[in-house]
């Protein structure tokens, strides 16, 4: 426990402000995906020693890398779902593949401190109050962890580790540069006080390893450390714990051989053996003959990719049904952030190229349910993701994927096109008093339903639009069919699209979208970007 006032009509006085602070909701943990009972017991009691050694000289942090596919991200979901049981996580963060994410890895660790210790709550109360122009959200590493993390903690006791687990930081899209993320940590790590852990997972990224193995106070491991690797053996029982040993017994080690210690290897083709594409004539015998056969002669190509190639080979067999496949999940792994089924549905029902798009999205998304999130429960509004980072890698590298390949800005100009559509649509789009506010006298914490309005009259696709349709057109050439939808969306709505902001509190992201559609009528030859749009917007 924390020493300090706790008083809680203090507390409640901060909660406003601090509520503010950008929390990402959507990056926590799951428990789903830690690691299978009696697998990697060597690095995880690696990493809960070192999390529980009181020494205070001990390093803040632990960065384990590991190729694609070897597991990492299991021990990083497994070591925080364990101190989670326990009461001890104090904050954790999954990166995706979403570049607006990684200043909140800052923010959401402020706001977890808050929750959890109540010291550090007044702390920071205190000072979010004092200063009425607190750039909450701010993208500045610096002033994140120096005002909102290392102030607040300067004059606390917190008795015990504060385990902080950051899974896949080479995802963060910010990799790169001075500024780089992993610059960031590898430098500021050391001001952390001492009984901060903070563990860290990532690919072996050149940059990345030589600047975290030699960072102060960071301890650097790798998944094939052959002290704590028993990569073989593991797979083998991941194996007999997800395929029937009566059924398939005589196959498993042979498969355990074949994943070459790949965890992803085994996790997919153990589903896909388990659920083979059998209205395409596979079994399971015969999926299970097909992945042990001797690789082709791909040259050179990586045990994951020739196995996604085979799976989706399996299911998408001609050229009209491998052309849906690239456009429906090529939105997918392009959005901004996770869309669900029923969010792409109503985007690609705003597009001439998809008519039946309710039938072909579910029956597309239906056979990839060992490659993608929440596609084949009822739910549809569960957010799709892939379930491997690897998977997103071998669609977006020709020389990977071949008839497969996804080209982001084909995703892009289909999304974009996507956006402007349902933003302009008569019925389903933006109009005059979007929520059916009685008043438009009282502002918007003064409207005690709000909350309610929101989410009967502005559903998922619609808000997604209204904050991302800019993200997707920065990515596109300039084209005139595209010009003219934003002219309209400027002429007849751009205060229904103001309004919309407003009422879903992304009000902020109205001028970064400004700024963006400037750049891209800048691209432009034929336009002047003191005309059409950005001149109405301007009066």
């Amino acid at each position: 426990m924390a020493s300090g006032a706790t008083d809680p009509i203090v507390v409640i006085e901060f909660d406003a402000k601090i509520r503010e602070i950008p929390y990402g909701s959507k990056s926590r943990f799951s428990s789903n995906k830690g690691c299978l009972k009696g697998t990697r017991m060597a690095f995880l009691d690696f990493i809960i020693d070192w999390v529980n050694d009181p020494n205070p000289d001990s390093e803040r942090g632990l960065v384990l890398f590991g190729q694609a596919g070897t597991g990492k991200s299991s021990i990083a979901h497994e070591i925080a779902r364990q101190f989670h049981q326990m009461d001890r996580l104090t904050s954790s963060f999954i990166f995706l593949r979403r570049e607006q994410s990684a200043h909140h890895l800052f923010t959401t660790l402020v706001r977890d401190l808050a929750d959890r210790y109540p010291s550090f709550r007044i702390a920071l109360g205190n000072i979010v109050k004092d200063d009425s122009a607190l750039r909450i959200d701010t993208r500045d590493y610096d002033f994140l962890l120096e005002s909102l993390i290392l102030k607040p903690l300067k004059d606390l006791r917190i008795v015990g580790p504060i385990l902080v687990v950051i899974d896949a930081l080479d995802e963060s899209g910010d990799a790169t540069g001075r500024t780089g993320l992993h610059e960031f940590l590898a430098e500021n790590l050391i001001k952390l006080p001492s009984n901060f852990r903070v563990v860290i997972t990532s690919r072996p990224e050149p940059a990345i390893v030589s600047t975290l193995a030699n960072a102060q106070s960071v301890k650097t491991k790798y998944m094939n450390d052959t002290g704590l690797a028993k990569t073989h053996d593991d797979i083998l029982a991941f194996f007999q714990q997800r395929l029937l040993s009566n059924k398939f017994g005589h196959h498993l080690k042979a498969l355990a051989e074949k994943a070459e210690e790949l965890f992803q290897w085994a996790a997919v083709a153990s589903q896909l053996i388990l659920n083979p594409p059998a209205c395409f004539g596979y079994s399971s015998e015969r999926c299970i003959k097909h992945l042990l056969e001797p690789s082709t002669n791909r040259c050179g190509q990586d045990p994951l990719d020739e196995l996604y190639k085979d799976a989706l080979g399996w299911y998408f067999k001609d050229k009209e049904e491998r052309d849906l496949f690239r456009s429906v999940v090529g939105q997918l792994i392009t959005s901004i952030e996770p869309l669900s089924i029923h969010s792409l549905i109503t985007l690609r029902q705003n597009v001439p190229y998809d008519e039946d798009s309710d039938a072909v999205v579910n029956e597309t998304l239906s056979r990839l349910g060992s490659l993608l999130s929440n596609v084949n429960l009822s739910d549809k509004n569960l957010p799709i993701i892939p379930l491997h980072a690897s998977f997103h890698d071998f669609l977006t590298k020709k020389d990977k994927s071949g008839d497969f390949y996804v080209d982001d800005r084909d995703a892009h100009d289909q999304l974009a096109h996507s956006c402007l559509n349902l933003l302009l649509d008569p019925v389903d789009g933006l109009k005059f008093n979007i929520c059916k506010l009685e008043t438009s006298y009282l502002a918007n914490d003064e409207i005690e339903d709000l909350n309610t309005r929101v989410d009967q009259h502005i559903p998922p696709a619609l808000s997604y639009a209204c904050r991302f349709w800019a993200d997707h057109l920065k990515h596109t050439d300039f084209k005139t069919d595209l010009f003219r939808k934003v002219e309209i969306l400027f002429k007849e709505k751009f205060l229904f699209w103001l309004e919309t902001l407003s009422f879903t509190k992304n009000i902020r992201l109205a001028q970064s979208a400004l700024a963006t559609l400037n750049m891209w009528l800048a691209s432009s030859q034929g336009v002047s970007t003191t005309s059409g749009p950005m001149r109405n917007a301007n009066n």
